[in-house]
């Protein structure tokens, strides 16, 4: 009984995808791993169209930010916030500032200058969620937050002063001098014909 106790608690704490204000937040679906109808893994992958995305994010800003200036982090970097301990999909750093932290098993002890975030895999209100991310993160010190959804192709834009949506088609701002379409980056990457 001990053992079997011993696991589920173990098995709950690797559920956690985020930890804010000393409360866990816990991937979508979680109690069904708990009574063994989902696996762990199935819970915390990613589609094949948040994953494609991503990595066209990562190749598209590599080949446009200044090396020297900024560093790109990926794959749920965890940062802490004024609230707790967030996951980024994809967070773009000041590179002076991010480069004692890098290479070390630990989340990065600050938040980025951009946050961008696609989808999101949490248990309970999604609305809630991320508006509740975006203001932990802009009062932290990120200067943007970019959210996309790729069900309904629209993109969250937020910073302190304002927040707006566009779509997949409009042209976004992700940093200065880098502009992105996302419709159009897809199409030249992804959904172009053989």
């Amino acid at each position: 009984m001990k053992t079997a106790l011993k696991e589920n608690k173990k098995l709950l704490k690797e559920l956690i995808y985020e930890e804010v204000n000393g409360k866990p937040i816990y991937y979508k679906n979680y109690k069904l791993v708990i009574k063994g109808k989902k696996t762990l893994e199935e819970v915390k992958m990613s589609s094949s169209i948040q994953s494609e995305i991503v990595v066209l994010l990562i190749n598209f800003l590599s080949l446009r930010l200044d090396k020297g200036k900024y560093k790109i982090l990926a794959h749920e970097i965890g940062v802490r916030t004024a609230n707790g301990r967030r996951s980024i999909d994809i967070a773009i750093f000041e590179y002076k500032k991010v480069k004692p932290y890098l290479g070390k098993n630990k989340i990065i002890p600050f938040v980025p200058k951009i946050a961008i975030e696609v989808d999101t895999k949490i248990e309970g209100n999604v609305i809630n969620y991320v508006n509740e991310k975006i203001r932990d993160l802009l009062i932290s010190g990120t200067e943007k937050v970019i959210w996309i959804f790729t069900k309904t192709k629209i993109i969250l834009i937020a910073t302190l002063q304002n927040s707006e949506i566009k779509s997949f088609e409009d042209d976004i701002s992700i940093i200065e001098g880098i502009t992105l379409n996302l419709n159009r980056l897809l199409k030249e990457e992804i959904w172009k014909p053989l």
